[in-house]
């Protein structure tokens, strides 16, 4: 490849990166969850695991790393798993739908034990964004490993990483962990196809998986076509009954490259998460360390990263959080980008009883991206509902 070829080459790589990040912010809206059979089956509100929902406290924080088996099966089982979610959606800057409601955000999820040793988390989505709706989540978790201390996970599944990525009240997600670096969009947020192990004791977790595609179920074990393959791990200190977690996570795999080859990649991630406590705000923090071995055709190695800095404060009980976050990075290109957000997440409704569980939330955002000229506004009002207190997943009659 000749010297003016590889100048248009770089030349494309970086518009095209820039374009990326920016569409990062203006594209993404993650969607709120919530657990109403837990609540359902022990009678009990939100705040026993949340923050605000969806964001976890240090004992929810447990029971996601334990893959739900910290609970107690006879009375997960005294329920029905299956909830239905609806939302209502406007996002400012959307590409299809600027300033619009979109009501066709539908999907359907379920979550709890099949007999006692194994648990399961599904979410179908019928309809996102007034689109044809998708996979988003499909796993099982056997945990009658080394003393029950042990969980493998194996299907579409979230990957190790600290648990803001999956459980959030703000609206967009982490810009750091989805930065793009030429041709390399990287993932390390993103539930894909693929198995992990936990091993959780009192004091720390350990955790490590492989991840492949993140489509629908008909990828699911298409490990050959060209795709991004990783190996993701965490190391943290995180106890149930402490609301301080500090650790690491990191990734090292193969993203395929436009001219046939492939990116190796790695990245390393300390991270920091403090629950509210005594007057102060919770602090979510992160810093990450990314190499590309080869970020485009044409390109060769670059150093990249970013951080996070969130910032936040329950109030009416919890039923209120408002919180504020600034994000960097850089994708050692030349695209240097800063984020802010504003976000404000708001129970507006919840009932908790023996036959149902239903709760009507509203999450709303406003950001502000570098390079952008308006702020721009989002919105969000999801209802939340189970289906009864049917029997759960069972082995036995």
């Amino acid at each position: 490849m000749n010297a003016e070829m590889r100048g248009t080459v770089k030349a494309t790589v970086l518009i095209v990166g820039g374009a990326l990040a920016i569409g990062f912010v203006i594209e993404s809206m993650k969607p709120t969850q919530a657990m109403p059979p837990f609540a359902q089956a022990y009678g009990i509100n939100c705040e026993v695991c949340h923050e605000n929902i969806p964001a976890l406290n240090a004992y929810g924080r447990y029971v996601q790393r334990t893959g739900y088996s910290s609970l107690d099966p006879s009375v997960i089982h005294s329920v029905n798993p299956i909830w239905v979610q609806e939302a209502a959606t406007w996002d400012t800057q959307s590409a299809i739908y600027p300033n619009k409601i979109i009501f066709g955000n539908l999907n359907v999820q379920a979550a709890g034990y099949i007999g006692s040793d194994v648990t399961v988390h599904a979410q179908q989505w019928i309809v996102s964004g007034n689109e044809p709706g998708f996979t988003d989540t499909l796993w099982l978790t056997y945990n009658n490993l080394l003393h029950r201390d042990a969980h493998l996970t194996v299907g579409k599944l979230e990957v190790p990483a600290p648990s803001p990525f999956s459980m959030w009240f703000e609206l967009s997600p982490f810009a750091p962990p989805n930065i793009t670096v030429g041709e390399h969009v990287w993932e390390l947020q993103s539930n894909r196809w693929g198995a992990k192990m936990d091993y959780v004791r009192p004091g720390y977790v350990i955790e490590a998986g492989y991840g492949g595609p993140g489509g629908d179920l008909n990828t699911a074990f298409d490990f050959t076509t060209p795709t991004d393959k990783t190996f993701q791990y965490r190391v943290a200190y995180a106890r149930p009954d402490k609301p301080i977690e500090a650790g690491v996570y990191g990734a090292t795999g193969s993203w395929p490259l436009s001219d046939g080859t492939y990116d190796q990649y790695s990245s390393v991630t300390p991270y920091l998460e403090i629950d509210p406590q005594h007057g102060m705000p919770g602090l979510f923090a992160m810093w990450a360390t990314n190499h590309d071995g080869n970020a485009a055709a044409g390109v060769g190695p670059v150093n990249s990263g970013g951080y996070t800095v969130d910032v936040y404060e329950p109030f009416a009980g919890s039923k209120v959080m408002l919180g504020a976050r600034y994000e960097g990075t850089y994708d050692g290109l030349g695209d240097v980008f800063h984020y802010g957000y504003v976000d404000l997440g708001a129970m507006l409704s919840r009932h908790v009883a023996s036959n149902n569980a239903n709760a009507l939330m509203l999450n709303m955002e406003v950001n502000m991206v570098s390079g952008s000229t308006a702020p721009g506004w989002r919105a969000q009002l999801q209802w939340n509902t189970t289906v009864g207190n049917l029997r759960g997943l069972s082995r036995g009659p």
